[in-house]
């Protein structure tokens, strides 16, 4: 479907959310954030070593919305909202169809738009070198992200528990006042 497709629909997800599914999305989404600067942190030399000796080729000749996902738009949505017009702006590029350089980088060539705590899973949590010393905090930047995976595919069960749960409140109040 594209990364179009699923850029939209997490912008229509995010607005359909009630303000307590709301404000659950943001802990989730600070959760990562805090995961993803703490991978930042520890991660610093396999960064170095990424830029210097392959300067950003895992972000060259890839099959993006194989990378980029629904979730990764509804988190970057959730904690960098300022970057949706910019991001809506890249997508005007994109050829699902063929293998590119990422449409995310500067003036096609980087840095990434992204900033470095607010970066999709597949983004943050791979490396061109030895993860060993870091296996820790990429897992868990992975949990998190399964945990808002999990929250969102959740979202329409818990609506409709919520709504039946309230119209039962609402029929026994009825019932109160006869």
């Amino acid at each position: 479907m594209g990364l179009t497709y699923s850029f939209k629909k997490a912008g229509k997800i995010i607005t359909q959310l009630s303000p307590g599914d709301l404000k659950t999305l943001e802990k989730i989404c600070q959760e990562i954030q805090t995961a993803e600067k703490a991978l930042i942190r520890k991660a610093e030399e396999n960064l170095v070593r990424c830029l210097k000796k392959c300067e950003g080729l895992c972000c060259r000749n890839i099959r993006l919305d194989e990378i980029i996902s629904l979730y990764d738009f509804i988190y970057l949505l959730t904690v960098q909202n300022s970057l949706r017009s910019i991001i809506s702006k890249c997508l005007e590029n994109e050829d699902p169809l063929y293998p590119a350089d990422c449409i995310f980088l500067a003036d096609g060539k980087g840095p990434c738009i992204f900033p470095s705590n607010a970066r999709a899973a597949i983004c943050i949590t791979t490396f061109c070198n030895n993860e060993a010393p870091i296996k820790r905090e990429i897992r868990c930047v992975k949990r998190k992200f399964m945990k808002l995976n999990w929250f969102i595919l959740t979202r329409k069960p818990r609506a409709l528990i919520h709504s039946w749960l309230g119209s039962k409140r609402i029929t026994r109040v009825k019932e109160s006042y006869k």
